[in-house]
């Protein structure tokens, strides 16, 4: 792989990252509007809601994924297991894997974060698969 090819590959996985974080955002704020919808909450609530969403998590992920460099955005990706190893091309991963190996194992998310309980399950499932082999 040239490095025309590691760039665009870099900015293809940083940009599927972003994605799949903003989706596990924006799964929480839809139950906040299933409980609008079934008078939970209230509209004012669901205001509210919108208004952390997007000042809050909308926020944040944009500014991860603008100040971050790609390579460290993909090694973070695959450190909270956003994307998965198999999904990256393997000169990619090794390139990485001291910034990965930070991001799975000191990067700390706070525990009610969906991030953070995306990670959890990540870990789960992996280790389930461990176990199988």
């Amino acid at each position: 792989m040239d490095e025309r090819q590691k760039r665009e590959s870099l900015t293809k996985l940083a940009g599927m990252a972003h994605d799949r974080e903003l989706e596990l955002y924006l799964s929480e704020l839809e139950d906040r509007f299933r409980e609008w919808r079934q008078g939970a909450i209230s509209s004012t609530e669901l205001s509210d809601f919108i208004h952390d969403f997007h000042d809050g998590a909308a926020r944040g992920i944009y500014s991860t994924y603008t100040q971050m460099k790609r390579d460290e955005a993909v090694a973070r990706a695959i450190g909270v297991g956003l994307l998965g190893e198999d999904e990256v091309p393997s000169e990619i991963t090794q390139a990485l894997a001291t910034t990965i190996s930070h991001f799975r194992h000191t990067y700390q998310i706070d525990d009610r974060d969906p991030l953070a309980r995306h990670r959890s399950q990540t870990r789960l499932s992996g280790r389930e698969r461990d176990a199988e082999e």
